[in-house]
This record gives structure tokens, C-alpha cells and sequence, in this order.
């Protein structure tokens, strides 16, 4: 079984056909509880097995997304379960050894537990902390009501643009000359894809979608700002970037998101909160319990002081000569 490891590609022998492998495994997540369906032996050898139960669990670990890649790669659900033999036949070699006897293995179960132990309690605490979504909705509302200016969208123009770089008279004569073909009724934007050397709006006709106030260099900005009518095309406007000629597309006044566009993020904020909140509580309610002993504190940091290298002792001063 161990070939999975190193050649990934390879089937997986006397365990089942690849289809029905994969069958198994889309089925792993569509079980509500690991002990309501009998869990089969996926891979097995030097005393270690891994089962469906097993692989579950670990899936339920995993992001959705990540979940969603596993099981639609057989490889990669094939490396999974490797990983997790190998895992499992690591620790039981260990045990054989008597390694778990050592002082410094079983302060590293104990720690594994205890991280553990706490990840989980706090997984609870978060859980039980979680309002529903008529609640969440409900404080979301009130934060939007209460906090406006988050949400504030300042006004907003949209314009097109073509740009001919350079400040050479053939690059001002250039512009002149797009300039003429625009008021004699040419298309602006296939002018842009043909001439503009701005390569992020040419591809869009020169469309640089909405922008606030402030964001262009100023020549650029004084002159759309100049333009009063959705399509009123600018003269030639010159730049530490070349030359522009601007045609205006609209202008949004300032307002306000709605609620709906930022519901969801609300609702996280509000449940982060509450989560956040009821994990500090409980940890503020265990801190107040403890009491430290200042006496043992300072024996403890003695000794281990006194387990220290011993410093090198500086190097006396010269003696001054006469």
C-alpha cells in the first residue's frame, strides 16, 4: 500500500475499482454522523488500518473548497488517505518502542491534548455564542443605522480617454489629428483600441470606469471637470504622461450603499463579535481564578539561572604604563 506514496498515479490494488472508490468517497460528506453507516477499510498494513470513518473526519477538517478539490482529484483523496496511514503506522512503531514512556513524548501528549482540549472548547463556546440569522440581520440594521458614514460612497465620475505618450509636436499632432476625426463623428472607442497607449483602458474603448475625485493627475482632472454633459469630448489635454483627449460618460453624486449590498458583511462582523465576546468572557472568567505564588515564582527563575552557561568574565582593563 505503500506505493500510494510514491506514485500517486498508481490504482489502489485489492481495495475497489477507481469508480466505486470515488462513489465512496463523494459519499464520506453525505454521511450526518460517522456512526450511522458501517465504515470499510480503505488501506491497512503493519498493524495500522485507515477507514471511511477516519477519512471523514479528516474531510470535515478541511475547508469546503478544499473538500471539493479532494474529492474531485482521486489522486489527491488517494494521497490523503496515504498521509493518513503512514500517520497512524508512524505512532504505533513509536509505541512498539516505548517512546510514549519518555518524559519528553508524554510532554508532548499532554500539550497535544490540551491544545486540543481548548481548540474544541472554544470551537463550543464560539458555536453556542452564534446568533441566528434573524438576530444577526437585526444588529447588522442597527450598525448600518448607527454608523452611516461607513458606508458613504463619495461622488463618482466616469469617463473614457485616449493617450498618446510623448511630448513631441508628432504626438501633439497625433492627438490634433484624433481630435478632428472624434468631432467629425468618428467612433472613440474603437479609436482607443486602435491608439490609445493607455493599456488598461484601451482594450475597453478607454473606459476607466468610476473614479473619485482626486484620483487622475490634475491637468486630467481640471479638464473633466470642465465638461458638463454625458459625451462632451475635452481638447487635447497634455500630461507627465503624454496626451489626452477625455470624453465624458457620467457622474454619480455621493450617497449611501445600501443595505442589502453590505448585509453580508454586517452579519459577519456581528457574528464575530458575538463569538470573540463569549471566548474573552470565558477567559476572563478562568484568569480571575488563577492565583500566582511570587515565592515559587522566584525560586523557579533562580534555579533555572543557575542552569545557565556561565558567562565569559570581561577582560581586565590594561595596566597603564609609566
Amino acid at each position: 500500500m505503500l506505493h500510494l506514496l510514491s506514485s500517486p498515479h498508481r490504482s489502489f490494488g485489492a481495495l475497489r475499482p477507481l469508480t466505486a472508490h470515488f462513489a465512496l468517497a463523494a459519499a464520506l460528506l453525505a454521511a450526518p454522523t460517522f456512526g450511522q453507516s458501517k465504515s470499510e477499510v480503505l488501506m491497512q498494513g503493519a498493524g495500522a488500518k485507515i477507514e471511511t470513518s477516519d477519512v471523514q473526519a479528516e474531510l470535515q477538517r478541511l475547508p469546503a473548497a478544499a473538500r471539493e478539490r479532494v474529492l474531485a482529484q482521486p489522486d489527491m483523496l488517494r494521497q490523503l488517505i496515504s498521509n493518513l496511514y503512514l500517520r497512524r503506522a508512524f505512532a504505533l512503531e513509536a509505541e512498539r518502542q516505548g517512546l510514549p514512556k519518555t518524559t519528553e513524548v508524554q510532554h508532548k501528549l499532554q500539550t497535544a491534548r490540551e491544545n486540543a482540549l481548548a481548540e474544541v472548547l472554544a470551537e463550543h463556546i464560539a458555536t453556542a455564542a452564534t446568533p441566528d440569522t434573524t438576530a444577526a440581520d437585526k444588529l447588522a440594521a442597527t450598525i448600518y443605522k448607527a454608523e452611516p458614514q461607513r458606508f458613504a460612497v463619495p461622488a463618482q465620475t466616469r469617463a473614457r480617454h485616449i493617450l498618446i505618450q510623448g511630448a513631441t509636436p508628432e504626438a501633439r499632432a497625433q492627438a490634433d489629428k484624433l481630435l478632428a476625426e472624434l468631432k467629425a463623428g468618428a467612433n472613440f472607442e474603437e479609436l482607443a483600441k486602435a491608439h490609445s497607449a493607455d493599456p488598461g483602458s484601451a482594450a475597453k474603448g478607454g473606459d476607466l470606469g468610476l473614479f473619485p475625485k482626486g484620483r487622475m493627475v490634475k491637468p486630467f482632472e481640471e479638464a473633466l471637470d470642465a465638461l458638463q454633459n454625458p459625451g462632451d469630448l475635452s481638447g487635447v489635454v497634455q500630461s507627465n504622461f503624454g496626451y489626452h483627449i477625455i470624453r465624458l460618460e457620467e457622474r454619480q453624486p455621493a450617497g449611501t450603499k445600501p443595505f442589502d449590498e453590505v448585509r453580508e458583511q454586517l452579519r459577519a462582523e456581528v457574528v464575530n463579535k458575538a463569538q470573540q465576546d463569549a471566548r474573552m468572557k470565558e477567559v476572563e472568567r478562568l484568569r480571575a481564578q488563577a492565583k500566582g505564588d511570587e515565592t515559587a515564582f522566584e525560586a523557579f527563575l533562580a534555579a533555572q539561572k543557575q542552569q545557565l552557561p556561565a558567562t565569559t568574565a570581561p577582560a581586565a582593563a590594561p595596566t597603564p604604563t609609566k
